[in-house]
């Protein structure tokens, strides 16, 4: 579920870009630092997302460094830090791991049993600090099995797990924003759960792994009542952003949320075209 919540860049300043690559980056070395260097394989755009949204609504001290990294090590780069990026390093750990679990547990791949493995101390450590969200995760993994060993098509089953459990990761500090938090996290959740369904359908099939979507994939209009119920959802979520008083970096959040969050949906639907006209 994660990589959906991306930049749609020709739609940028180069300093809205920059700036971004500012979070991304400071995100990484957060991880690096917390969890470990290993772990940096759970760094994640909705992570950089959710670190951008705290930072703007919370304001909270942010320092600014120019830095090389060994993944780019001729040009320095700004990493950005503050506590809600470590947050969000915390919460990568977390949920990357448990995602990685459920990939050993689903399709006993042995490459994922090994990922987690290297997560797994930094996930437990963020669980101590984080029990809340740690719960939320644990709750999500176990009735998402539930729901797929039942066979439940009911769209609204697995998609609403989602939204809930990343309902509760977007609530920092229980405050007045926590209600507004929680109504974006939760529409985002079950955007991404479905459209990672409409991305994964042929795959599912090929392999009779769970996906609600599969028994609509066949209709003419699959396609046309996707892209509305996702619309919905992003309507929804919109909403609850727009209550939130954000003002520095509102507008690389908006590209993301109006924008970059179609590019995977889009790319899916161009795919099944062209494959149709061959």
């Amino acid at each position: 579920m994660l990589g959906v919540m991306t930049i749609r860049k020709e739609e940028m300043k180069f300093r809205e870009f920059d700036r971004y690559r500012g979070y991304y980056c400071g995100l990484c070395r957060a991880i690096g630092k917390r969890c470990g260097s290993a772990c940096r394989m759970a760094l994640s755009f909705e992570m950089t997302f959710l670190a951008m949204l705290h930072t703007s609504l919370y304001e909270p001290e942010t320092t600014g460094e120019m830095r090389r990294c060994a993944l780019h090590p001729i040009r320095k780069r700004l990493m950005l830090g503050n506590e809600a990026i470590d947050y969000c390093a915390d919460l990568s750990a977390l949920v990357s791991y448990y995602d990685l679990r459920d990939g050993w547990e689903d399709d006993r791949r042995v490459d994922k049993l090994a990922e987690s493995e290297l997560l797994r101390r930094a996930a437990a450590r963020a669980g101590e600090r984080l029990p809340r969200q740690r719960e939320a995760v644990e709750s999500y993994v176990r009735r998402l099995h539930e729901i797929e060993n039942r066979n439940d098509q009911n769209l609204d089953a697995a998609a609403n797990l989602t939204g809930e459990m990343l309902a509760e990761l977007y609530v920092m500090k229980e405050d007045i924003y926590a209600r507004d938090l929680r109504e974006l996290g939760f529409y985002l959740g079950k955007f991404i759960y479905l459209c990672d369904c409409y991305e994964d359908v042929e795959r599912d099939r090929k392999k009779g792994s769970y996906n609600p979507l599969l028994a609509r994939s066949g209709q003419e209009s699959f396609a046309g009542d996707c892209e509305q119920m996702l619309s919905d959802m992003m309507a929804r979520a919109a909403m609850a952003f727009e209550r939130l008083p954000l003002l520095e970096d509102a507008e690389i959040m908006r590209n993301i949320l109006y924008s970059g969050i179609w590019l995977r949906f889009e790319n899916a639907t161009e795919r099944r075209k062209a494959k149709k006209e061959q």
